[in-house]
């Protein structure tokens, strides 16, 4: 697979984005505790802060199913991107390794495209901090958004560019709408690994 140098490969770790997201929507902007419990990524309109109107050869998301009325799944398949669904292991019912699970990605990413591309990390936490000079070293750009607790390692790490998501929250995030208790609707709970191909944390 031979991609653009300008295509920009997307990669999303929902568990670490959406609990830092809860402490930046309490701290910064004052939501309050039922606030916080409804609070919801809205996907498609944080794919499209990333984007800025440039091409996607791809998106990964590690962590929690969006609902299904999120703009994510709808801006996916306009770009033609169809994503895969991984649930939880039946087994142990636990969450995969999210980090392994998005550095695998990136490598993947690395092998299939000849022609170096954007790496569009999504999370703060440093233990991607390796992976991210690994990029950099391969020559492909990289660019990391998150909110203003990340890593500082990954906040100065030399070559790379930091965007940071806090003034972006309103924008990118939604207070879902209360449920009856006991209905079971609007859970969000479901940990996934999605794929999509193109035809201070710590």
């Amino acid at each position: 697979m031979t991609g653009k140098p300008d295509s920009v490969y997307t990669f999303i770790d929902n568990s670490n984005l959406f609990i830092e997201m809860k402490r930046i929507a309490k701290i910064a902007y004052a939501y309050d505790a039922e606030q916080i419990f409804r609070l919801r990524t809205e996907f498609g309109k944080l794919l499209e802060v990333v984007r800025e109107g440039r091409d996607i050869g791809g998106t990964v998301l590690v962590g929690s199913r969006p609902p299904q009325a999120d703009t994510l799944w709808a801006k996916l398949k306009n770009m033609g991107i169809q994503p895969k669904i991984f649930d939880r292991s039946s087994v142990t019912g636990r969450e995969k390794g999210v980090d392994a699970e998005v550095v695998n990605a990136i490598r993947d990413v690395m092998e299939d495209n000849a022609v170096p591309g954007i790496i569009a990390l999504i999370a703060g936490d440093g233990d991607y901090l390796s992976t991210l000079e690994r990029c950099l070293k391969k020559r492909w750009k990289v660019e990391i958004y998150f909110w203003s607790n990340a890593s500082s390692s990954l906040k100065r790490l030399p070559g790379a560019r930091f965007f940071e998501l806090d003034q972006y929250l309103p924008q990118i995030s939604f207070v879902a709408p209360e449920r009856p208790r006991g209905t079971g609707e609007g859970r969000v709970g479901e940990e996934v690994t999605a794929y999509g191909g193109a035809g201070e944390t710590n």
